[in-house]
């Protein structure tokens, strides 16, 4: 590991505090996306209910044990419902301060200070990353602590010797770090290849460290694993076990979620791995891995690497359907450095020379005003800040709204898609509240309820069960249905 200077230790300091205060500033007020309000979802319901459901959780409880436990736990110990985005987001911008530092530290085992530090500010810039701090999903979190884990590997591999007791040490807190990663999201163990990348680029591929690789992955996977299954015990035993088995959910989810080579080429999916960094930067990322590759010694060694980090997320998740910006934010790390370092060789490694090239790079890269939301971001940050916060309040306001009303008695009629905003909505209004199960009702103490119902994408039966439940004297809402 070359030696961190004084003055790289204060700029990434001052670096990290600026990010914090930046993404803060932007910080989304609610849930920024439907798949962070699900998760928050099953924590409250898993709260409320004392057991969780791997039925109606579906494949969450089984990609993400670690943030929908965290959460429950949090729940149990008297957090306020209310509270619960702003802690999940606020974790967010937390940990993209600290992933910046880590990624810095894990560049500078491959490169120069000027290199490792335009790569983490160039990185930090791209759409996925930028979206990834300032609302709450467990991808940049699971990020985080992956990127230590290779820390901590690389860390091992300096101690010299495998039969010193640091070595160890680094080994089993690079497993801690990796099934943290794995926990929080566990196709995050897509990118373990960050492990690979810290043993190429160091010298010998050992056959002893590249199983100590196998080791620290598999026993990150296999702890994800138990974990998730230990959750899910109570109902997995009730109900048909052999369904919440890995083996059961991984067939289930296979068939749901089938890899198509044709998905590649379809703008739908394809668009959002371009979107996630900027169409311009994907494109010189995409230059600088051909660059390398034939570029022969140790650039193609280090293309190889880097390679072997960033690209099996983005196929993963480029062959299946629903991809979006954030299933790329952990492939673009190395990518952007590849891009970079391509950027000082042509310069012949003069900062003053590549920054301004950088400079250009991320103007040019404003120009394309493609994109919207979450799933495509556009280029241009604060635009696209504005229009997620946008969204995401006005779904957040209309259901505190209805829950503003003086009716004691309320009902909610949505499809899954847009449930949990509501809902969420119903449990932060209560002062005092608990859970009634069929049909599903959100009680607030003895004279007031909101009843739950979902229905499918059908208008005409939503406003049909509407007008049953005002007949019961029940005001009733939907995001989704005009009622």
């Amino acid at each position: 590991m070359p030696t961190i200077t004084r003055k790289e230790w204060i700029l990434l300091a001052l670096g990290a505090v600026a990010l914090f205060l930046v993404h803060n500033h932007f910080r989304v007020a609610g849930f920024g996306e439907q798949d962070a309000a699900r998760l928050a979802s099953d924590a409250i319901n898993w709260h409320f209910e004392g057991s969780i459901d791997v039925t109606k959780v579906d494949y969450r409880l089984h990609t993400s044990p670690l943030y929908i436990h965290a959460m429950k736990l949090a729940l149990d110990h008297g957090l306020h419902i209310r509270a619960l985005p702003r802690v999940m987001n606020g974790a967010s911008v937390l940990l993209s301060s600290a992933c910046v530092v880590g990624l810095y530290l894990l560049f500078r085992r491959f490169a120069s200070a000027a290199v490792s530090g335009a790569a983490v500010t160039l990185y930090a810039l791209t759409p996925t990353f930028w979206l990834g701090s300032i609302y709450g999903m467990p991808t940049l979190p699971a990020l985080t602590f992956l990127v230590f884990s290779g820390l901590a590997f690389g860390a091992a591999l300096d101690v010299g010797s495998l039969r010193k007791p640091q070595f160890a040490a680094f080994i089993a807190l690079s497993s801690v770090l990796a099934t943290i990663a794995f926990s929080l999201k566990a196709d995050m163990a897509l990118s373990s290849g960050v492990l690979l990348t810290v043993l190429m680029t160091r010298g010998k591929l050992r056959p002893v460290l590249l199983a100590f690789i196998v080791l620290i992955v598999g026993l990150a996977t296999a702890l994800t694993v138990v974990y998730a299954h230990h959750l899910s015990a109570p109902i997995a035993e009730v109900a048909h076990a052999n369904t919440h088995a890995v083996s059961g959910f991984l067939e289930s989810w296979s068939t749901r979620f089938p890899f198509k080579w044709t998905l590649l080429t379809d703008p739908k999916n394809n668009a959002p791995i371009s979107h996630a960094a900027g169409t311009l930067l994907f494109a010189v990322c995409l230059l600088a891995v051909l660059q390398g590759l034939f570029a022969g010694g140790k650039r193609t060694r280090l293309t190889l690497a880097v390679a072997a980090w960033g690209l099996p997320s983005m196929l993963f998740w480029g062959l299946k359907p629903g991809n979006s910006a954030r299933h790329n934010l952990p492939a673009f790390a190395p990518l952007v450095f590849l891009a970079v370092l391509m950027l000082f060789q042509l310069v012949d490694h003069k900062a003053r020379r590549a920054w301004p090239l950088i400079i250009a790079l991320f103007a040019l890269g404003q120009l394309d005003e493609t994109g919207i939301g979450s799933v495509t971001p556009r280029a241009d940050l604060i635009v696209v800040s504005e229009q997620v916060q946008h969204s995401s309040s006005e779904l957040h306001g209309r259901a505190r709204e209805f829950m503003a009303l003086p009716s004691p008695k309320k009902a909610i009629i949505e499809t899954e898609y847009l449930l949990t905003y509501s809902e969420f909505e119903a449990w932060a209004a209560a002062k005092n509240p608990s859970l009634r199960t069929h049909p599903k009702t959100i009680v607030d103490g003895d004279d007031r309820e909101t009843r739950i119902l979902v229905v499918g994408n059908n208008a005409r039966s939503a406003r049909a069960q509407a007008q049953r439940l005002r007949d019961q004297g029940f005001d009733v809402f939907s995001l989704q249905f005009s009622l």
